[in-house]
């Protein structure tokens, strides 16, 4: 009986292996003294040459104008305000009358504190007289010293109570807001109106905690409000405590605002020019992983093996990153970094274009 078609088929793919298998048994081994007479495939890699180049970090926070100094006046006598001689806007200088209460029994107050103050007086020298001619005891005399001081200390008192109903500026500023008007009785601890030192002001916000360390006290920034106003200045605080709730850090920019332009409350965005450092603009692709997790890139030196170099990227570009650590001049793995391990010998293919070069 004949064989079909289909195991005929089988059959001879059936031998064609059988054949496969028999010449690669007798050839294998020439093979394998080919490689090794040919030595090791090299894996090949791009690799760029790197420069560092001086680089400023600025850190951007948005915030809002705000006084350095605003206080609210308040009387420290009570009394019905009798004037209100500044006008809210105005520029005041220290000591300037920002509200007038009424005198009332102040001045009647101070006549007779002085009066009893004179009789006092009279009565002392009179006993001290009498003492130094041994007519008068010591202790008398005392006694006698003692309502002289008290009559003292209450013209003093009643001195200062009629001063008192002149509530001035603390300090030169504007007149911002008056809180009361001819006519209103004030208690102690009552508002007359707010004051604002007009220069110099601040640019207040909070920085993110990944970028708290980059700055400090004294660097400079320029901030840009809303309003139009762009000054410069200086960074006066810096937190040490971050908000729990949104975990960054306050800080406040001091600018002059010698003209008056400036206004408190505004929305402002400013910078922040951190210190200058060495710094290298690597291609993104090129920052890889070492086997303990450390980032960093892969370099190749005169003898093309493979190096680690661990790195801290300290800021980002639309060209890539710019990172620190490594020092000098080195040629970068761009290319296949990913696919070698430090101390293996690889060939290089340059490019001949150097990253970060000015």
């Amino acid at each position: 009986m004949g064989l079909s078609s289909s195991v005929k088929i089988s059959l001879a793919i059936l031998a064609l292996v059988l054949v496969y298998f028999g010449v690669h048994s007798l050839f294998g081994s020439e093979t394998t003294v080919d490689e090794e007479v040919i030595g090791p495939v090299l894996f090949h890699v791009i690799a760029e040459e790197v420069q560092s180049e001086p680089r400023q970090d600025v850190v951007k926070i948005r915030g809002r104008s705000e006084a350095a100094r605003k206080v609210t006046v308040r009387a420290e006598t009570p009394g019905m305000i009798e004037a209100t001689p500044t006008k809210p806007g105005t520029y005041v200088k220290k000591g300037d009358v920002l509200c007038q209460l009424r005198e009332d029994a102040r001045r009647a107050n101070l006549n007779e504190a002085r009066a009893a103050q004179k009789r006092a007086k009279l009565d002392y020298d009179a006993a001290a007289r009498l003492a130094e001619e041994g007519f008068r005891a010591e202790t008398s005399l005392a006694a006698v010293r003692a309502a002289l001081d008290l009559a003292s200390a209450r013209v003093e008192q009643t001195e200062l109570e009629l001063d008192r109903i002149k509530i001035t500026a603390p300090f030169d500023g504007v007149f911002d807001d008056r809180l009361a008007e001819a006519g209103d009785f004030l208690r102690v601890g009552d508002a007359c109106g707010v004051l604002i030192q007009q220069s110099p002001f601040l640019i207040v916000g909070a920085v993110a905690e990944r970028d708290v360390a980059k700055i400090k006290v004294g660097d400079k920034g320029i901030a840009r409000l809303v309003t139009g106003e762009e000054v410069e200045g200086v960074l006066r605080f810096v937190a040490t405590s971050a908000d729990e709730a949104t975990r960054t850090f306050d800080v406040e920019l001091e600018v002059p605002n010698t003209e008056g332009t400036l206004r408190d409350g505004v929305t402002a965005e400013f910078e922040v020019f951190a210190s200058s450092e060495d710094a290298y603009l690597m291609p993104r692709s090129a920052l890889t992983l070492d086997d303990a997790g450390k980032i960093g890139v892969r370099t190749v030196d005169g003898n093309n093996i493979v190096g680690f170099a661990p790195i801290r990227i300290v800021g980002e570009s639309d060209n890539g990153v710019w990172v620190a650590g490594p020092t000098g001049t080195f040629d970068v793995i761009t290319r296949g970094q990913d696919f070698v391990r430090a101390g293996q010998e690889v060939v290089v293919v340059k490019t001949g274009n150097a990253i970060g070069a000015n």
